[in-house]
């Protein structure tokens, strides 16, 4: 077992050049901002938002009202009066990053470019999107902004 173990490290480090015991050249985590339970809804993040608002038996009941103050990018849709703010989660390590995201409804929706970076201030609301009740953000502000240090939401914890 211990030859087995020993020739496996002697592969990995002919193929990757490191031991298994070397850190990696990029530590992907100074990328990420963390997922932990967030209390403060003005500090939680897209991936916070979700798990809360997959975690109640009736969102549309519970959340309209609550404030949110969010950081992604945009994603387009066919509405010319939303879109979706986005921010891609790491699962497992950057190769598989899945984009996660939120409905902005405001008018100006088709004005913003795709995968642009913004701050939206707002709150949810109960809007009508295709004929069905959805959760959607109500934006009191929406700014343009630099894509952050930390573009991905460590969704590993």
């Amino acid at each position: 077992m211990q030859k087995s173990l020993q020739l496996l490290q002697d592969v990995a480090k002919r193929v990757t050049g490191l031991t298994l015991t070397e850190k990696p050249a990029i530590d992907i985590w100074q990328y990420a901002e963390p997922a932990h339970e967030e209390p403060n809804p003005q500090k939680r993040n897209i991936l916070q938002w979700r798990r809360l608002i997959t975690s109640v038996k009736d969102p549309l009941e519970t959340f309209p009202g609550e404030p949110v103050d969010l950081i992604g990018f945009v994603q387009q849709t066919t509405s010319l009066e939303q879109f979706i703010l986005a921010r891609h989660v790491i699962r497992c390590c950057l190769a598989d990053t899945v984009p996660l995201g939120l409905p902005v409804y405001t008018p100006h929706a088709a004005t913003f470019t795709p995968n642009s970076w913004l701050r939206v201030q707002g709150n949810f609301a109960v809007q009508n999107i295709q004929a069905k009740p959805t959760l959607v953000i109500i934006p009191k502000q929406i700014k343009s902004i630099s894509q952050p240090k930390k573009k991905y939401i460590n969704g590993v914890f």
